[in-house]
Formats: C-alpha cells, structure tokens, sequence
C-alpha cells in the first residue's frame, strides 16, 4: 500500500492525532504506518539511556517476539546505531551492518529472520533527558529492503508522529498539573515524586512535615531519612512502585516505616504507590509525575501502628496482634480466649511487648499505641 490521495494522507494523521487524545489506540494508527509503507509491522518504544524498555509497541507481531526481542536486545545491533542517529533521520539495516554482517549476527540469526523480520526503517522522534523514543517498521523476507520510494512517506509522516506525541505528553504534564494543584487543597502531608523520585509538588502540609527538621526531609529536590537505611528503603519502594511495563489501574503501595532522627521521636509512615495510569499512556516524559507518597496515609490506623510496631520495636505477629487489641482496650483474659492460648502465656508477651517498647506498664502501652 502506498499514499495514493490526499483523503489516506490525513486519515493517517488522524489516526495518530486521535491516538494522542486517546480517542484511538496507538496500535491502529502504527499498523496504518506500517501498510502505508509496505512493511509488515511498526513499533514505537521508549528507552532509558541503558537501554531499559519504557515501554514497547509493535504491531502485527507475536508476543513472543516481542519478549524475546526485549530480553536479547543486549546483542541486538540496532538500538545503539538509532540512539545515535540525529532527530528525525531515518536508518535501515545498511547503517547497522554490512550485509555479509547481518548474517552472520546472532539476533538477526535467532530473533529476526527466524520471526521473518528482517528488515526495518527506523528514526529517534524524541530526545528528552534519559529518555528516548524511536520508531520504526518492519519488514519482511519477501518484501525486502525498504524501497526509497517507501522511506521518503516514512520520512514525510515522521514530524506528525512526533507532534502527536508531543500532544500526549502535553495532556500528560496537564493531567499532572490538575493533579498538583488540587493536593493543595488537601490537609495532608502528601508529595508527589517523577520516576526517578524528584519531588515535583508537595502540600503545604508535607512542606511542614519536611520543614520541620524531623526525621524526613528534603534535599536536592528528593526525600531523604535521618536514617539511610530508611532513604534506601523508600528509594527502593519507588523504583517497585514503577515496573517496566504497567497496567492500567492503580498499583498496590507499599510502606516504608522512616524512623525518628532523635531519642522517642515518633516514626512516620509512608505510602508509596505509582499514579494511575490509563490504557494508551506512554510515559514519553520521564520528568511526568509518576508516584505519590503519602504520609501517614490511606491505610487503616490498625495497618500503620503494626507496620511501625514490627519495623522500629521489632515485635513479632503475634506481639503486634496482642498489642493492637490492648490498644483497642480488650483484657489479657479475653485476647488469651481469642488466640486460643493461656492468659498466662498472653501476660509473658506482654511483658516482652513492654520491654521492646521501653514501658513499665500496660497503660503507658495504650497510651504509647494511640500516638502511632
């Protein structure tokens, strides 16, 4: 299929306009590429300057493909030469390897030609900090090396691919953008991070919280504990709340207890969880807010105290389950009934309760428990 009207000209911006609104998939408007230029499939994908897959769309191909091509793209020759090729010029397999080469080459020998994809046409459409976004199409056996005829419609569609993802990330950043001013409007001490854990916007009741030179802070535009067990912690639950590949909906959170800098300083608890994403959404800024930290947040108080009651005064299950029903007022005699063991087997982990809490007395217990 080539261009042959005006009318398949535009309907093909289209499909990529529509795409970047969300109105049509990405999928539909790349496959269009890919016929409109003889070739059997197009991919768009987003890549760290490691080569880390951001995210990955390639049409009209087998998902095993996919997988395999993203698990051996450490032999895969092209990646590298695209990265390197300036915007919006285009590449094909005579810029990777010298034929005799392609050959020879392991990925094209255990990915490409076993897949009947051979060939491809390519160009980097967005640079943008540690993110790259190329795109390209596919071409197979028989239908051979991209013909110049086809690489010149490639070339001419590749500034309205580029403005239709340019379009998307603007929605994104705007969507973002909603989102940080209404945190202002909430009495909670809530920050909202980009994927590398640089803090974007906070609310007024986080700025106190950081401010208030506790045992959370922020420096250099990122969150830092007293304590670097517990930076490390929460820049690990960052990098867990963003996989490589997310689904739509919002991900599980996780908690990271940051412990008092100073003697008694009460623990904060916090709630790290990726933004929800929508189906379609490309992730093509890196600098998009991506997670939102939540101090002392969303989960129930039953679920912060026990998450603080194992990580600062190490009790264990069953210490913290005796402990949260002393809080809630029940006697050692009715916990014993309700775990089906001795009261005096309740009495001695109370005892251990008290000594890992530094307390004498049970009452100072449900007084210390409240405050969590």
């Amino acid at each position: 299929m080539t261009i042959q009207s005006n009318e398949q000209w535009f309907s093909l911006i289209d499909a990529f306009q529509s795409a970047a609104l969300g109105e049509r998939s990405w999928e539909a408007a790349l496959q269009g590429l890919a016929l409109t230029t003889g070739s059997q499939s197009a991919q768009l994908i987003g890549r760290k300057a490691d080569l880390t897959v951001l995210f990955n769309i390639m049409t009209n191909t087998d998902p095993a493909l996919l997988k395999m091509s993203e698990d051996l793209q450490s032999i895969n020759p092209r990646p590298p030469v695209v990265l390197r090729t300036p915007l919006l010029e285009t590449v094909t397999d005579a810029d990777v390897l010298p034929a005799a080469e392609c050959r020879r080459n392991a990925f094209y020998a255990e990915v490409l030609r076993p897949w009947d994809r051979p060939f491809f046409c390519a160009t980097v459409l967005e640079r943008h900090e540690d993110l790259f976004v190329t795109l390209g199409v596919m071409r197979s056996q028989a239908a051979g090396h991209i013909l110049e005829e086809q690489r010149g419609t490639f070339a001419l569609l590749l500034p309205h691919v580029r403005a239709a993802l340019r379009l998307h990330a603007a929605l994104e950043t705007k969507a973002a953008g909603v989102l940080a001013g209404a945190m202002e409007q909430l009495a909670i001490p809530l920050f909202l991070c980009d994927r590398s854990g640089r803090v974007r916007a906070l609310t007024a009741a986080a700025e106190a919280l950081v401010a208030s030179g506790g045992s959370l802070e922020l420096k250099d535009g990122r969150l830092h504990a007293a304590r670097l067990e517990d930076t490390r912690a929460l820049e690990e639950a960052i990098r867990a709340a963003l996989p490589v590949k997310r689904e739509p909906g919002l991900p599980a959170a996780r908690t990271v207890v940051v412990h008092g800098g100073e003697p008694g300083a009460a623990p904060i608890v916090l709630d790290v969880f990726a933004l929800p994403t929508r189906a379609g959404s490309l992730s093509v800024a890196s600098v998009l807010p991506q997670v939102l930290i939540v101090a002392c947040g969303r989960r129930r108080v039953d679920a912060r105290r026990a998450a603080i009651l194992a990580t600062v005064y190490e009790l264990t299950a069953a210490e913290t389950d005796i402990a949260q029903q002393l809080a809630a007022g029940q006697s050692a005699a009715i916990i014993a009934e309700r775990r089906g063991v001795a009261v005096g087997t309740v009495r001695a982990q109370i005892k251990n309760i008290l000594t890992k809490l530094g307390l004498r007395r049970q009452t100072e217990l449900a007084v210390r428990l409240n405050q969590l």
